[in-house]
């Protein structure tokens, strides 16, 4: 690829980490690359190998970027202590920015989160003042009641036009559907978009901790997964906090939550391209500002599994 460096990596403390880099082929990095990390028990491709596109076209504007699998992940191996998932997952996000430091000279990051991966990278932010600025892909959401009815509407008059739609119908009226276990997902399946009040207090609390330390912020949802939204609905009662005025939300109404049309994965990419060259332009180190360092204990991180 022309323009394009792209180096396969295994670091972390046994070497059992797996990643490629992306670095642009000729000529200086700019100050902060970007860190990719799975979306559930995504590999580190990405949905629709959307994190390889993006670290290429990020290459391409001078960002390096490393696109990793956690521990246990894709062709990562399993940690090999008891550590909790949420404090394994820093660990290994750290490591990956102690490699790009060591091979780049970067000490400033972006980690970029997608669906339940947002969680993994919120806590890498709040425990580790190297991350700068966050971006998170329908992670945590908070909809309104009003939000939530136009969406189960909209979903009942597709679904008038589905053919699947008279077995769905029969299978939610047979006897096995009033059983706890059904009714328990069939709740999950339609609010899966929905944070709960659990996460409601993390992300409040986390939050007020980066606006704290002047982290940049960009929360992105999709078109599919929330169907609508007013004045940032997703973010419900939360929208109207002091600390929400500096978020860079946004609301992308055409692109899919799986991120696997063309369509999609383009006005996708040009967000977050966009705005990672904002916050590369607006974060480059001072001469004589001094290096960022750990927070806190890794182990006092957020320690509810995603």
């Amino acid at each position: 690829m022309n323009g394009i460096q792209e180096i396969p990596l295994a670091f972390g403390p046994d070497r059992s980490l797996l990643g490629v880099l992306s670095t642009p082929a000729r000529g200086e990095s700019t100050p902060i690359a970007c860190l990719m990390l799975n979306a559930g028990a995504t590999h580190r491709v990405g949905p629709g190998r959307i994190h390889v596109k993006l670290a290429r076209q990020l290459a391409e504007r001078g960002v390096s970027s490393l696109r990793m699998d956690l521990s246990g992940f894709g062709d990562s191996g399993v940690a090999q202590g008891a550590e909790h998932a949420r404090v394994q997952a820093v660990r290994d996000l750290q490591a990956a920015m102690d490699q790009v430091e060591s091979m780049l000279g970067i000490r400033r990051f972006v980690v970029i989160g997608l669906r339940s991966g947002a969680a993994n990278a919120l806590a890498l932010a709040v425990a580790d003042s190297r991350v700068v600025a966050l971006s998170m892909f329908d992670g945590f959401a908070f909809p309104s009641r009003r939000s939530l009815w136009e969406r189960r509407a909209r979903q009942v008059l597709a679904a008038v036009g589905n053919p699947g739609l008279v077995g769905k119908t029969a299978r939610w009226l047979s006897p096995k559907a009033g059983t706890p276990s059904a009714q328990s997902a069939q709740s999950a399946h339609s609010d899966d978009c929905v944070s709960s009040d659990a996460d409601r207090a993390l992300f409040r609390r986390s939050m007020l901790q980066l606006s704290e330390r002047e982290i940049a912020v960009m929360l992105t949802y999709s078109g599919s997964a929330h169907v609508v939204d007013h004045d940032r609905d997703q973010l419900g009662a939360l929208a109207h906090e002091p600390f929400m005025r500096n978020i860079d939300y946004r609301f992308l109404p055409d692109v899919g939550g799986n991120l696997t049309s063309i369509a999609s994965q383009q006005s996708f990419m040009a967000a977050v391209t966009d705005w990672v060259l904002r916050v590369a332009s607006q974060r480059a180190p001072a001469a004589s500002e001094p290096l960022p360092r750990r927070l806190v204990p890794v182990e006092r991180v957020m320690l509810r599994t995603a």
